[in-house]
């Protein structure tokens, strides 16, 4: 029944053209530009709220770039929900029906040595710097070259890696190697490319896009130079005021990468996030059905990203429950 309801809603909107999936006539230059990027690869995005939003996945749409909680009117919302989303998470401004988050920003022009307080991680950002060149790279070097590292990636996570996703991925870095507002960073060990990042200009912002490294090459720590050089590089450029590592996504995100980040400098910026759900399918992400809903899912979390965004979504909501109180699962 969960399911059901569920795919039969998913299958009565896949049926609505990506072009009908439309941004505001008053569209910039840079918003033009971002959603060629995201329908190239039949990525949904539209503006609503002052803000762009595209789907991570299974119709989940988050806004970009993230570096401020969001207002969301009701007639926004019905916008959304008119645009085929099924969720919306987003950092919030509403303290009564939200739930602890936070988003991890760069916005020191001068960040330096001086704004990484771990003396670990200034020692392990210098050992990566001897033994690592970092420098801006061309995208048709990681479309040749950047298997490995994907792959490498994927399995130290635990997730689930085949010919799709690394085809899904080159789809990804070509249609960004077209894209002005595209960059991509490298790592290398005598000559070697040992890591690589993606980010995107939007707004004055910096987002963080992806990062992947090879697991035979993280002794010269490579993602330490890596993230070290392109962020200060970034963040000193005279139309940038900020460089965001993004919010935790409904999927969480470890312990582990969480305090990395925060020992690289990256403030952990706290604020409320919200999650909305279209009235369509709330049905199926009530009790007990959610129960049933994430009993299902858990087992294909690491093989299925449908999976863990159906497993994140019920996390969250009955985190919202368990701080608000609203009783929505």
């Amino acid at each position: 029944m969960v399911f059901g309801i569920f795919n039969k809603v998913c299958l009565s909107q896949e049926r609505v053209s990506m072009t009908q999936v439309l941004l505001n006539t008053d569209e910039s230059v840079e918003d033009k530009h971002l959603a060629d990027f995201f329908r190239c690869q039949g990525v949904r995005c539209f503006a609503a709220g002052g803000f762009f939003w595209c789907s991570v996945g299974l119709r989940l749409f988050t806004p970009v770039p993230l570096v401020q909680p969001i207002q969301l009117s009701t007639q926004d919302l019905r916008y959304m929900w008119n645009q085929n989303a099924l969720f919306v998470h987003f950092p919030s401004e509403d303290i009564e029906n939200s739930v602890p988050g936070y988003i991890f920003l760069v916005q020191d022009k001068n960040y330096d040595f001086g704004s990484i307080e771990s003396g670990n991680r200034r020692h392990n950002i210098r050992r990566g710097l001897k033994h690592c060149t970092v420098e801006n790279i061309p995208f048709q070097l990681l479309i040749e070259n950047g298997a490995p590292l994907i792959q490498d990636t994927y399995h130290r996570q635990g997730r689930n890696y085949n010919d799709s996703v690394l085809e899904r991925h080159r789809n990804y870095l070509r249609a960004a190697g077209s894209n002005p507002l595209f960059e991509a960073w490298g790592a290398f060990v005598s000559n070697e490319l040992a890591a690589f990042k993606v980010s995107f200009t939007y707004r004055r912002t910096v987002q963080a896009s992806m990062v992947f490294s090879r697991g035979d090459l993280l002794k010269h720590y490579p993602v330490n130079a890596l993230l070290f050089v392109s962020t200060q590089m970034e963040i000193r450029r005279d139309h940038i005021s900020c460089v965001s590592y993004g919010m935790c996504p409904v999927t969480g995100e470890p312990e582990s990468l969480v305090n990395f980040k925060e020992s690289m400098g990256f403030k952990k910026v706290l604020l409320r996030e919200r999650l909305e759900i279209n009235p369509l399918v709330r049905p199926a992400f009530r009790r007990p059905l959610s129960f049933v809903a994430k009993a299902i899912a858990d087992p294909f979390c690491s093989r299925s990203e449908y999976a863990r965004i159906v497993s994140g979504v019920i996390n969250t909501l009955r985190g919202h429950t368990k701080h608000v109180g609203a009783g929505v699962t």
